[in-house]
């Protein structure tokens, strides 16, 4: 795996020094998430426009790095890595194709900032987990207005959940079409940082065959200078102030971010997926 996400990984155990099932990290994360999405409405699909940029294209994928996000892309690929025994739940994927960003404009070290394409077939036949993310992502992309779940999907998998949602929105790419939306990842209660929070698109191609996830980091200004605290604060004054920022981040312009959110729809408009022979 690219040095990113691992770092991204080894910041979420250290929050913890521990890790479970996927059943004790959802529970230790409930209490945290209740209640936030109810806040969360859905905005009308974003569409592909064209880009200006940095071009980027292969046998399986093209897209555009829009003007001051980064400098290039590089493909990987990694293995498959069938279900075993002693292997966890999130550590079986078939191979599939990472394009890291380089030279992106945040460069704070852990956080993933890269495109994902996966063969859907393949990957629900390894792992039941995903086969449901699958099916509620294409739930979400055919009726944005319902309800949202509690958990949204996500791809890559791995050993933590995610503890807030915002700025969920539908966008269109150039052969298909997913959800976009604002996270973060712990696996005890955490605050939201701008060290932590993720811009992520998850979507499926028009023809069912790919899943495409994309993840870049995203800062905002009023949380400039927010860390973690060195005790953590009582659970019901924390998810008080998640509530909070999560308003916060739901009512604030996509230009107050950096980059822009209409920045970062527009790279997620330009992809082109040709497959993975």
């Amino acid at each position: 795996m690219k040095k990113y996400f691992i770092y991204f990984i080894v910041l979420v155990i250290a929050l913890t020094a521990c890790s479970g099932s996927p059943a004790q990290e959802q529970s230790s994360v409930e209490t945290i998430v209740a209640g936030t999405l109810e806040a969360l409405t859905a905005s009308a699909p974003i569409e592909p426009t064209a880009v200006n940029g940095i071009s980027f294209t292969d046998d399986n994928i093209s897209f555009v790095i829009p003007t001051g996000i980064g400098t290039s892309a590089v493909e990987e690929i990694i293995p498959a890595v069938p279900a075993g025994e002693g292997l966890p739940w999130w550590g079986t994927y078939p191979e599939h194709h990472i394009y890291n960003l380089e030279g992106y404009s945040i460069t704070d070290g852990f956080r993933s900032i890269a495109v994902y394409l996966y063969p859907i077939q393949e990957y629900v036949a390894m792992n039941e987990d995903v086969a449901t993310r699958v099916e509620t992502l294409k739930s979400l992309i055919a009726n944005p207005n319902q309800p949202l779940p509690e958990h949204l999907p996500f791809l890559p998998t791995f050993n933590a959940n995610a503890y807030f949602y915002s700025n969920f929105a539908t966008v269109s790419f150039q052969n298909g079409s997913g959800i976009r939306y604002l996270t973060a990842f712990s696996q005890v209660p955490a605050p939201i940082l701008n060290n932590l929070m993720l811009y992520t698109f998850q979507g499926i191609t028009n023809d069912g065959l790919y899943y495409v996830s994309a993840t870049f980091a995203v800062n905002i200004g009023f949380l400039v200078g927010k860390t973690a605290p060195t005790d953590w604060p009582d659970p019901v004054i924390l998810q008080n102030e998640i509530d909070t920022v999560t308003q916060q981040l739901n009512n604030s312009k996509p230009e107050s971010f950096t980059p822009s959110l209409l920045v970062l729809d527009s790279f997620v408009q330009s992809i082109n997926v040709t497959g993975i022979p």
